[in-house]
């Protein structure tokens, strides 16, 4: 079982100052990509949406977070470079104004440039999360298994408060594991 961080990139800050006051909502990570790497994380969840502009952003819900593309790219570098790591990017699209067919085709050709020189990270899903369907297909498709506050029975509860979920179950969830490929959880630093 590899253990994965969801929403890797979001211990970042908010890029807007609106984002702020619900950044915490969206949050769910607090180590960066090297430390979440140390504490065992060999999959990385990383969320892209377009500007209206065309500009990537690396996104959660309604928050974007600050990061420059060249910040973005050492940070896969670095993950490259240790060769062991996934990535699983997703089409942070979840609506019909998100998800347009530019927005589609912009998402598509980003995937097939990081395949292009995917070196020794395992790429993977290339879908939206407006239809789940894939924009583009990496090929590879491990099982992974998603346990965090979002995807609980508690979403009204553990869906705002992403870190309280880490804290009361993160334990429990590593202990028990699972038969699928990736264990993807909130709060990797939470044990």
């Amino acid at each position: 079982m590899i253990l994965g961080s969801h929403n890797s990139w979001s211990y970042l800050p908010p890029r807007k100052w609106w984002m702020r006051p619900i950044a915490f909502t969206a949050r769910c990570q607090s180590a960066d990509i090297r430390k979440q790497y140390e504490l065992g994380v060999r999959c990385f969840d990383l969320r892209i949406r377009f500007t209206d502009e065309g500009r990537m952003v690396i996104a959660h819900g309604i928050v974007e977070y600050k990061v420059s593309g060249a910040e973005l790219y050492r940070d896969l570098r670095w993950i490259d470079e240790q060769g062991d790591s996934y990535v699983r990017i997703l089409h942070e699209a979840r609506n019909e104004r998100q998800y347009t067919k530019f927005y589609a085709s912009l998402f598509h050709d980003l995937c097939k440039n990081i395949e292009v020189i995917r070196g020794h990270i395992h790429w993977w899903c290339g879908r939206n999360l407006y239809n789940w369907e894939k924009d583009y297909d990496f090929g590879d498709d491990p099982k992974c298994y998603e346990k965090y506050g979002s995807v609980s029975g508690k979403k009204w509860l553990y869906g705002w408060w992403p870190w309280l979920y880490a804290r009361l179950h993160n334990r429990e969830i590593r202990e028990q594991g699972t038969d699928n490929d990736i264990l993807l959880i909130d709060y990797v630093d939470i044990k």
